[in-house]
């Protein structure tokens, strides 16, 4: 499973997170309780009551400076990827591009608001040794155009991909950007797994680098704290007033707001650290790691020499195994009903109907080392038994 170490809840104090929030509050409305109430247990503004606070913390932990009105806290990831896309897709032509595989709940986005997307698949902007070349993309947008598709969105995961792994180094991450600055394609960043990086130091995202405002910047608490918070932030470009206003007239008129209370939760956690959250992910990060080292080292032992093709992740929360044959939903069934494993066939994260790659992503973030070790090995047993 794609899910957070639950290990990490226990150690989320929300009553102390809402404690410090209160003393804020206190301080803001000299400790006025009818005003502190109001403020924690009204609908509150749409775009956030939090902003400030998210504001200080992208700057000291990811180099981004986004004024206050340039953030909207919105409802997870989902609703971020719905405010863009109800906002830039007017059009029947206009579309999102998506560069496949990728993450499924991005697609089921664009599906559900029945938007319009062009898909290519990651082999059609990246050469043989897997270094992508994002030059592609401009005949490959010339070629959609043809066809009467306006491109107007990209969207990637470029930190640690979901399912792919991959990340992109500083230089493919300025090529994307300049190429999507030549054909006047704005970029939407999901930086869900940037901050789980294993080696080095965490990189520069886009947006941190986009001189030209075509960035929309998404993320998330659920993976630094917990999934259930359902708080996730759009970092808007560079205070478009006109983009801001659309944006929160959509918003308004769907969610209307995002919770106050689970916001009180997550801005006493970046007040409680100093609005730099890097004390309280680095521990989670070494565990991710312990944990992919246990899933690396049965991959290896058991798969060496096989045609099946893989490279250890830089971070994030999966392993993709490139395969020489197909897998189906028959073979997954068959995996959990006879070896007690689980797997997503990467057919799951592409639209694109017989010209999908053939893999397998594997995730190491939910269990404990040992289980991932027994776990691992009954998957390379299921492999070797049906198809090596």
């Amino acid at each position: 499973m794609g899910r957070p170490n639950p290990e990490v809840y226990a150690l989320l104090d929300f009553e102390h997170y809402r404690q410090v929030y209160k003393n804020t509050l206190d301080e803001m409305f000299s400790h006025n309780q009818k005003d502190i109430n109001e403020h924690l247990c009204t609908y509150g503004p749409s775009q956030g009551v939090i902003n400030g606070h998210v504001s200080r913390w992208l700057s000291i932990d990811e180099n981004i400076h986004a004024a206050e009105n340039d953030i909207f806290i919105t409802n997870g990831c989902q609703e971020a990827y719905n405010l863009i896309l109800l906002h830039e897709l007017r059009e029947e032509s206009d579309c999102v591009l998506i560069i496949e595989p990728t993450y499924f709940g991005f697609n089921d986005c664009v599906s559900v608001l029945g938007k319009s997307s062009v898909t290519v698949s990651v082999n059609d902007v990246s050469d043989e040794a897997g270094a992508f070349q994002f030059e592609n993309l401009t005949a490959l947008i010339a070629e959609f155009k043809s066809q009467g598709k306006n491109t107007r969105l990209l969207y990637i995961n470029p930190d640690f991909n979901n399912p792919m792994t991959y990340r992109l180094s500083e230089s493919e991450k300025a090529t994307l950007l300049a190429v999507c600055h030549q054909n006047g394609v704005k970029i939407i960043e999901d930086s869900t797994y940037s901050g789980f990086y294993f080696d080095g130091e965490r990189g520069h995202s886009i947006k941190s680098q986009d001189p030209h405002g075509l960035v929309y910047y998404v993320g998330s608490f659920s993976k630094v704290m917990c999934p259930s918070l359902r708080l996730g932030y759009l970092i808007l470009n560079q205070s478009d007033a006109a983009t801001r206003a659309d944006i929160l007239h959509i918003k308004d008129h769907t969610s209307l707001s995002t919770s106050a209370l689970n916001q009180q939760i997550v801005a006493g956690f970046l007040i409680h650290y100093g609005y730099s959250v890097e004390a309280w992910v680095r521990p989670i990060r070494e565990e991710y790691q312990r944990r992919r080292n246990a899933m690396v080292e049965v991959l290896q032992s058991e798969l060496d020499g096989s045609p099946i093709k893989w490279q250890p992740p830089q971070g994030g929360f999966f392993v993709f195994l490139k395969l020489p044959f197909s897998i189906t939903s028959k073979d997954l069934i068959h995996c959990v009903e006879n070896y007690q494993v689980t797997f997503m066939p990467v057919s799951y994260f592409s639209r694109r109907e017989g010209k999908v790659i053939n893999g397998i992503r594997l995730a190491f973030s939910y269990y404990e080392p040992e289980i991932i070790e027994q776990g691992t090995r009954e998957f390379c047993k299921f492999l070797k038994e049906r198809f090596l």
